[in-house]
C-alpha cells in the first residue's frame, strides 16, 4: 500500500524537515552527553551513540511504514492495537522472563536485547482508538454515553495499567491527550470540565505519595535536598546556566562528567543549553513549536474527521511532552521521567514517536481538496 496524494504540499516537507532535524541533533547530543559515562562504563565512548542510530534506523523504517500506509487502514486496526497494548501492559506487571523490572519500575518486556516499553505504544494506542470512536459517532457528539463515558473507561484501563509501573508522567500524559481530542471533537466542555475535577485530584494526591513526595519537595525547594533528591535539578540549572547566551562549544560541556545523572535520556535539553547556550535553546522550542503548528494545520486541512483528530492527538502527544521535558530540566516543573521527542536516547520512545510522526505526515500529505474539516464541522 503506498500513500494516496500523489505529491506533497509545502506542510509535509516543512513537518518532516521539523522531525529530521530533531532527530539528527538528538543523534549528536547524544553522542556528546553518554560519550564520558559510556567510555567509563562500557569502555566505549560510542556505545549509546551507536545504539541511537540504530534506534533511528529502525524508527525511520517506522516513520516510512507510517507514511506509506493510508491512516484509514491504521482507523481499522485501532482495537486490535488496543487490545495488544493493553494486554502487554498487564504482562509487563507481572514477573517473568520476559517482564524487566529497573530501578524499582517494571516498564519493559520482550529479551534482554530489544526491551520495549508498552506504555509508549498505549499513547498511539489511544490516539488511534478514540480517533476511531469520535469519528463513527460525530451525530451523537454531545451525547456522553456515546463518546465521553466509553472514552474514560478506555482510559481510566490504560491510565491505571500504566500507574502501576510505576509511570505517572505517562498515565497524566495520556489523560491530556485524550481530553484535547475530545475537546476538539466537539464533546460536551462542561461534562469535561466536571470529570477533570476528581482528576486533577487523583493526580495531586499520587504526585504526593511515595517517593513522589521527595521530588515535589525537591522542586519546591532542590536546595534542601542539594545531594539527594535535588541533585538532578540543580545541576540542570546549572548546566543551562553556565551556557550563557551561545554556550560553551559542541563537547564542551562539564554537566555530563558525573555530575548530571541521565544526560542522554531526561535530561539532553540541559546539555543542550549549556553547549549552545540560549541560542540553541529557542531553537529547540522553535522547531518544537513549528511541529505543533504544522501538526493541528494538518488536522484542519485533513480530508475526515478521524483524520483530524489522529492529527491533533499526535501533535498534542509531541507537544505536551516535549514541554514537560524542557520544564523539567529548566526547573518550572517537577521531574516526570519523559523523554525529549526526537531528542533523547531510548528506542521505545525514539521508534514509536517515528511511527506516529509518519502517521501524522500521511494525513498531512493528502488533504482535502474541500474546505478545512473545522469549517465543515460545524455543519452537523
Amino acid at each position: 500500500m503506498v500513500a494516496e496524494g500523489t505529491s506533497s504540499p509545502p506542510l509535509f516537507w516543512t513537518l518532516l524537515g521539523t522531525i529530521v532535524a530533531l532527530c539528527l541533533l538528538g543523534l549528536v547530543f547524544v553522542l556528546s552527553a553518554s560519550a564520558v559515562r559510556a567510555d567509563r562504563r562500557f569502555d566505549s565512548s560510542w556505545y549509546w551513540f551507536q545504539r541511537q542510530g540504530v534506534f533511528l534506523g529502525l524508527g525511520m523504517v517506522m516513520l516510512m511504514i507510517g507514511l506509506c500506509v493510508p491512516y484509514r487502514t491504521w482507523i481499522r486496526l485501532a482495537g486490535p492495537i488496543l487490545g495488544v497494548t493493553t494486554l502487554m501492559l498487564v504482562v509487563v506487571l507481572i514477573p517473568s522472563s520476559i517482564s524487566h523490572e529497573v530501578n524499582g519500575s517494571r516498564r519493559w518486556i520482550g529479551p534482554e536485547l530489544a526491551q520495549f516499553q508498552p506504555s509508549e505504544l498505549a499513547k498511539l494506542a489511544m490516539i488511534l482508538w478514540l480517533a476511531r470512536l469520535l469519528s463513527r459517532r460525530m451525530d451523537q457528539i454531545r451525547d456522553v454515553g456515546a463518546t465521553i463515558v466509553p472514552a474514560g473507561m478506555v482510559l481510566a484501563t490504560l491510565a491505571l495499567l500504566i500507574y502501576l509501573e510505576p509511570d505517572l508522567g505517562t498515565a497524566v500524559l495520556l489523560v491530556a491527550i485524550t481530553f484535547a481530542m475530545l475537546t476538539v471533537a466537539g464533546a460536551r466542555v462542561d461534562v469535561l470540565m466536571l470529570a477533570a475535577i476528581p482528576v486533577a485530584v487523583i493526580g495531586v494526591v499520587l504526585a504526593f505519595s511515595d517517593y513522589r513526595w521527595a521530588r515535589m519537595m525537591a522542586f519546591v525547594d532542590p536546595w534542601k535536598q542539594e545531594t539527594t533528591a535535588g541533585w538532578q535539578v540543580i545541576q540542570s540549572r546549572v548546566g543551562i546556566a553556565s551556557g550563557g547566551v551561545f554556550g560553551v562549544g559542541l563537547g564542551n560541556g562539564r554537566s555530563k562528567w558525573g555530575f548530571l545523572p541521565e544526560a542522554h535520556t531526561d535530561f539532553i535539553y540541559s546539555v543542550i543549553g549549556e553547549e549552545l547556550g540560549l541560542i540553541g535553546c529557542l531553537a529547540v522550542l522553535a522547531a518544537f513549536l513549528l511541529f505543533i503548528v504544522a501538526g493541528i494545520t494538518a488536522g484542519r486541512r485533513a480530508r475526515d474527521t478521524s483524520g483530524m483528530l489522529i492529527a491533533i492527538g499526535i501533535s498534542t502527544w509531541v507537544g505536551l511532552q516535549a514541554l514537560v521535558n524542557i520544564g523539567v530540566a529548566i526547573g518550572v516543573l517537577p521531574n516526570k521521567g519523559l523523554t525529549l521527542p526526537f531528542v533523547s536516547y531510548g528506542g521505545s520512545s525514539l521508534t514509536l514517536t517515528l511511527f506516529a510522526a509518519g502517521i501524522l505526515l500521511n494525513v498531512a500529505r493528502n488533504p482535502a481538496v474541500r474546505p478545512p474539516m473545522r469549517t465543515r464541522r460545524v455543519q452537523r
